[in-house]
């Protein structure tokens, strides 16, 4: 009996030994050893006390879009991933509550109010940053939160491959370059992965319309499956702008009306615009939003003209794009990115 204590007491010191030093070397050349990733950017976020930092707030979009350099000596692109007002909401909570007075921008799609957490809070971006100002309450409110992520050995369970091949394509290689937190590249998109981007994308339009129109036809009935399909594609189509979360968006624009906002809706691949029928409801918005807060600023380069070249694949641009888009950004906005 004694020595199964002894075993076992053996195990789990050392099963707590490993999961720490795991949990170490992870965080340590992993996750924070690259400057670049979202946890990285997280706790630099939290953390800044730059007084002169302009940051960049917005999705893998903005990311690819926002050339730091480009625009102004201290401009910092935080952008990520799926980075939509779900996590927006809390980077700009922090930004806000800095006593810097220098603009922010941030990145508009026509998915920006969407919400799904559970789509766009990526843990593994926020579970090394458990402990920082802030986190813990953002999770609970999400619905986030649980306490695997705040015990070590086992938060990162099932990410680490993922910090490891973070930025990397399939074959292990990158052609993305990482500069003040933007990810560019010169590659343009081949033709025939451009083409079956777009016609997927047709794809989803015929099937929305079609959906659309059986739905209130008697004989043409569709089932709860085709249903959930429909909302799907609406939430992949369609802008959606709930109320709400409209309103809390205004609130934090509001809260500080010596900080400018600038909102870029930035240069959009043709395919990713068509069959947003209610794409008029975007600028209504923000008309109504700048007639409210003088301190907000709305910038629609969507339908910018630009060659295929200029774009990554369907959804993002790259170099000659994200080049093309600062010049005329800075041009437009150039006023509130000029040092004081």
């Amino acid at each position: 009996m004694k020595t199964l204590v002894r075993n076992s007491a053996f195990f789990i010191i050392a099963f707590i030994v490993v999961a720490l030093c795991t949990d170490l070397v992870v965080q340590r050349w992993f996750i924070f050893n690259d400057k670049a990733s979202n946890p990285s950017k997280i706790r630099r976020l939290v953390q800044s006390t730059d007084p002169a930092e302009i940051p960049v707030f917005g999705s893998s979009k903005g990311r690819s879009a926002f050339i730091p350099d480009s625009l102004a000596p201290t401009v910092y692109n935080y952008s990520m991933e799926r980075g939509n007002f779900d996590i927006v909401e809390f980077l700009l909570e922090t930004e806000l509550a800095k006593p810097r007075t220098t603009p922010v921008l941030l990145e508009f799609n026509h998915r920006y109010f969407v919400h799904a957490p559970q789509y766009t809070i990526d843990m593994a971006t926020f579970a090394p940053n458990i402990n920082e100002p802030g986190v813990k309450d953002f999770l609970r409110k999400s619905d986030r939160l649980e306490t695997r992520f705040m015990v070590p050995g086992l938060r990162y369970f099932g990410s680490i491959e993922g910090y490891v091949r973070k930025g990397m394509d399939d074959d292990g290689t990158s052609t993305r370059v990482s500069v003040k937190g933007g990810l560019f590249t010169e590659r343009a998109a081949p033709p025939v992965q451009l083409a079956n981007q777009v016609a997927a994308r047709e794809r989803s339009i015929a099937l929305r319309e079609k959906l659309e129109h059986d739905k209130d036809d008697v004989k043409e009935a569709i089932s709860a499956e085709d249903r959930y399909k429909l909302q799907a594609l609406n939430t992949l189509l369609l802008f959606s702008a709930p109320k709400e979360r409209v309103a809390r968006f205004a609130e934090l624009v509001a809260s500080r009306p010596d900080r400018q906002v600038l909102v870029a809706y930035t240069p959009q691949h043709w395919s990713e615009l068509k069959g947003i029928a209610n794409y008029g409801e975007i600028t209504a918005l923000f008309d109504s939003l700048q007639q409210h807060h003088p301190n907000l600023h709305f910038y629609d380069y969507s339908h910018m003209q630009l060659p295929d070249s200029a774009f990554k694949n369907s959804a993002h641009l790259n170099n000659t794009g994200a080049r093309a888009f600062c010049a005329a950004f800075k041009r437009d906005a150039g006023r509130y990115l000029a040092a004081p």
